[in-house]
């Protein structure tokens, strides 16, 4: 075989391969069917998390990326974001989210799995658990994820997956560029007002293609 016809045999495999990763490689972000949009049920807009939702760092409730969600969007933000909060310690307070009848639910948990080293898989499995049970009431779930917190090995791929499999609109690392900037944290974990103004922003992004 000349030396042409291998480089086109090898440029023709190059492109199959390119095409086959396209068509049958793993998912792009939210372009699966998304669960709820837009949302059945006519509630606030619920975030739901642990301390970087209850807003840690940010001297002040006002500071925290819900209340800048709540200006970004021109609406009521409620912040239900505990200090501490595993998903199961979540997960135990989720009625209260429901009684509120939310159309639009922001989960933000798992950091506090990860920096506990408890097991992944099931807080993974539980947290999905309860993106279904919210689902079930008519509201739209944004999955806040992370890529990794300090020290950590990256578990961007399972906010991925859990968010795939349940019909909701991922917002993937929503901390990336703020952590390690001192400018943007508060300690080594939480970001202070102006980072969680970008988490806020990033969220409202992502947001926006479904808000009615």
């Amino acid at each position: 075989m000349s030396i042409q016809r291998r480089l086109l045999f090898f440029l023709l495999l190059l492109l199959a391969g390119a095409a086959f990763y396209w068509f049958f490689g793993p998912s792009r972000v939210n372009s699966w069917r998304i669960r709820n949009a837009p949302p059945a049920a006519f509630g606030p807009v619920v975030a739901f998390g642990d301390s970087l939702t209850a807003g840690r760092g940010a001297e002040g409730a006002e500071n925290s990326y819900p209340a800048a969600l709540s200006s970004l969007l021109g609406r009521s933000v409620e912040n239900m974001g505990v200090d501490g909060d595993t998903v199961a310690r979540a997960y135990e307070r989720l009625e209260k989210v429901l009684e509120r009848s939310p159309s639009i639910v922001v989960v933000l948990l798992g950091g506090n799995d990860m920096l506990r080293r408890m097991d992944l898989d099931e807080s993974f499995s539980l947290l999905e658990t309860m993106i279904r049970r919210i689902q079930e009431e008519g509201a739209l779930v944004f999955v806040a994820g992370l890529e990794g917190l300090p020290l950590l090995a990256p578990v961007g791929k399972r906010y991925f997956e859990a968010a795939k499999n349940t019909g909701s609109v991922l917002v993937p690392d929503v901390l990336k560029d703020i952590l390690g900037k001192p400018e943007l944290m508060a300690d080594g974990i939480h970001p202070n007002a102006a980072g969680y103004r970008i988490m806020a922003e990033r969220i409202a992004k992502a947001m926006a293609p479904y808000l009615r």
